[in-house]
């Protein structure tokens, strides 16, 4: 506890705050916070509208602390989401770059019953700018759902203010079940609705655990380093789960009660990788599986225990990772699918995995990686970004069910009854900027001590921060934010501080974003499969005429008169040229392309291909095919600059960046990375590489109650 002195109540904007109860009061509504929460509070009222530095505040909030800036960042994004406040608009705190933090809302101080009218209305106010409707309505949204949430209040199942929802609609109950030390996620209705498997990491170890809907304790029945897609027996006796990774991987079968051992029901052949499985009835396994060969799809297989035969259900033709997850429908007859193509697109494919009849929904959001069934057996539920869907199978309707302050994900429908549990994940994403190490000394180079500079934060939310990319002025940083509610382009200032440059809606989303070669604008393509240019300085936007579109932007040309992009042409993925004055477009390549970049002379496209790893070399004047110029590159992590080529590798015994001088040469390890930083960009004189980096997820299980009943 801090020693500061100013303990009294106040109200700071639309709270009503009681320092030493650490308590918040917004109308009827009350939150407790953590006591550091309210020191930092409190003390940033003690001087509203002024600049408290980051020493300072570390100083009196961990007073004989030794604490980092990391525990200051937290705290800060807990205050804020309490508040429900908005750090790139905000209401309450204000960031200011490289100095600290300040109070901007109004504060107010009651009237003592003994002070007279001497103490009465002492108010400190800033004028702030009004936010626009649309984001007042989302914020005003967020901070009531912060409440509800921590106090097992209700929420309405329709966006929009509480209070302009009719009493009549059902309220929709957001609640905890379980909030275990660690990552729980995966969770898995029982066949009768109530109980859920889950998956619980902690300490590098991965459980299997059964929490009752009624009770507040969850038993373990099966521990191993690595557990995935949990699943239920038909009579819901046993949960099986995926065990391993390639080519040592089984399908578990774990008693609920914990007395029968574990069956290993199937054995992944050499090489072989399983993403889920499933048991319809006794006799019979579904699976999602990939062989052995490189790049392959992902296909369903129905596996009989008996006779442990083996027959191929799905084959995907279009381009793309394939069939990559499933969940059974109440009656356990249908399968739901997630097919994804090649973009990042997906579509959903409902199987009769007794018959292999297969029935083809093209409306899903193209960024669905998991769906359950609603219980009625006519619905999906998805997840999008903070909230959940109900997706009609029959009309392709979207519906909106629920929303939460954090992401929600995996969501699991009860096939009993009208509800869902899922995942309200928590994690830091940042865009990290350093030094390139190889530019390190470097001969000749006047700039040579900027490589000396400590590792730089340039943004940090709860949210994804994602896909860096240099402009040709290396002061100019542009990332992919889902910070707001909306995938967005963020771009950083010449003043350190951040700023948006572009936007869209959910369920749509950003896919990528390229610089152009001035510097002036930016390509984009997004999830709808448009192709568009950015103005930077105006914000005014080109949508490219519409075309067979993958949705994958690959590149500039080096004069910025044309954009490479991703079509597939006979049901092969290939690069063409689009003129961005409309005079035309162009096939460049007919050898299966996964990405592509211009050589520095212009000449040619490096490219990568569909399920072969390796880099290849297709000449812009010559008939398409490519030829092979490294075996041993993946297809998402690599770039080609006028020194060389950047990879990431991940297959080698250190993972990290590295650079082979003049392409071709011996790799250089440049920067040691976990595998989880794929991302990454160089600053066009190769003194600065970007990337982002992700803490682990930290998700705990809340369960959702009073859904309409025709879910």
């Amino acid at each position: 506890m801090t020693t500061m002195s100013m303990r009294r109540p106040l109200r700071i904007g639309e709270f009503d705050v009681e320092p030493d109860l650490n308590r918040l009061r917004k109308g009827s509504q009350e939150q407790a916070v953590e006591p550091r929460v309210m020191d930092l509070l409190v003390l940033l009222a003690e001087s509203p509208g002024e600049v408290l530095s980051r020493t300072e505040i570390l100083e009196r909030v961990w007073p004989e602390t030794a604490v980092q800036d990391d525990a200051l960042r937290r705290v800060v994004t807990v205050l804020r989401r309490t508040l429900g406040d908005d750090s790139k608009q905000p209401r309450y705190i204000e960031t200011i770059t490289r100095r600290g933090y300040r109070l901007v809302a109004p504060v107010s101080y009651p009237e003592a019953p003994d002070s007279g009218a001497s103490g009465a209305g002492v108010t400190t106010e800033r004028r702030e700018p009004v936010p626009s409707p649309r984001r007042a309505v989302f914020w005003v949204a967020a901070a009531a759902l912060v409440v509800a949430v921590a106090f097992g209040l209700v929420w309405t199942g329709r966006s929009g203010d509480a209070a302009e929802t009719p009493a009549a609609e059902d309220p929709v109950e957001l609640r905890p079940l379980s909030s275990l030390p660690g990552h729980e996620w995966e969770p898995e209705f029982a066949p009768d609705g109530r109980s859920v498997a889950f998956l619980h990491r902690l300490d590098g170890e991965t459980a299997l655990r059964i929490q009752e809907l009624e009770g507040n304790e969850s038993s373990e029945i099966l521990k191993r380093a690595r557990l995935s897609t949990p699943a239920w027996s038909p009579d819901g006796t046993r949960v099986l789960s995926v065990a391993g990774g390639r080519g040592e991987c089984e399908v578990l079968s774990a008693d609920v009660s914990g007395q029968a051992p574990v069956e290993v029901l199937y054995t992944c052949a050499d090489g072989e990788l399983l993403d889920r499985a499933l048991q319809p009835d006794d006799r019979t396994l579904i699976v999602s599986r990939r062989p052995a060969r490189y790049g392959s799809p992902w296909r369903v297989h129905r596996y009989d225990l008996t006779t442990r035969e083996s027959v191929q259900l799905t084959l995907p033709v279009e381009p793309g990772s394939g069939d990559i997850f499933m969940t059974l429908s109440p009656d356990r007859r249908r399968v739901a699918i997630v097919r994804h193509l090649i973009g990042d697109h997906s579509k959903m494919v409902i199987l009769d995995w007794s018959t292999g009849e297969e029935q083809i929904i093209n409306r899903a959001p193209d960024t669905t990686w998991r769906v359950s069934w609603g219980h009625d057996g006519e619905s999906l539920i998805l997840a999008e970004d903070a909230g959940l869907y109900r997706l009609d199978l029959e009309t392709g309707e979207m519906r909106w069910l629920v929303s939460s302050p954090q992401e929600l994900r995996q969501p699991s429908g009860s096939p009993a009854g009208p509800q869902i549990a899922a995942v309200e994940q928590r994690f830091r994403a940042e865009i990290i900027r350093r030094p390139n190490p190889l530019m390190a000394g470097a001969a000749g180079d006047a700039d040579a001590d900027a490589v000396e500079l400590e590792v730089e934060v340039v943004a940090s939310s709860t949210r994804r921060d994602f896909r860096p990319r240099f402009g040709p002025n290396r002061d100019r940083l542009a990332f992919v934010s889902g910070r707001s509610g909306r995938s967005e382009i963020w771009v950083t200032r010449p003043d350190g501080g951040l700023e948006r440059l572009f936007g869209v809606d959910p369920p749509n989303h950003v896919h990528e974003f390229l610089w152009s070669p001035a510097g002036d604008r930016l390509a984009v393509s997004d999830h709808q499969q448009r192709l568009m240019t950015v103005d930077v300085a105006t914000g005014d936007v080109q949508v490219l005429p519409g075309s067979p579109f993958s949705g994958q932007l690959l590149d500039w040309s080096s004069d910025g008169s044309t954009l490479y992009r991703l079509e597939v042409t006979d049901g092969s993925p290939e690069a063409w040229a689009v003129r961005l004055d409309g005079s035309g477009r162009r096939q460049v390549t007919r050898c299966g392309v996964r990405a592509a970049q211009e050589s520095p002379d212009g000449k040619a496209l490096y490219v990568t291909r569909l399920h072969t790893r390796g880099l290849w070399r297709v000449e812009l004047g010559g008939d398409g095919q490519a030829t092979e110029v490294l075996e041993d590159v993946l297809w998402f992590a690599w770039t080609v600059t006028d020194r060389g080529l950047y990879t990431f590798e991940s297959f080698v015994e250190e993972t990290g960046i590295y650079f082979r001088e003049a392409v071709v040469g011996e790799p250089t390890l440049v920067l040691p990375l976990p595998a989880v930083k794929l991302d990454f960009s160089v600053s066009d004189d190769h003194r600065w590489l970007a990337y982002a980096e992700a803490s682990e997820p930290d998700g705990d299980l809340i369960l959702i109650d009073g859904l309409p009943s025709g879910l």
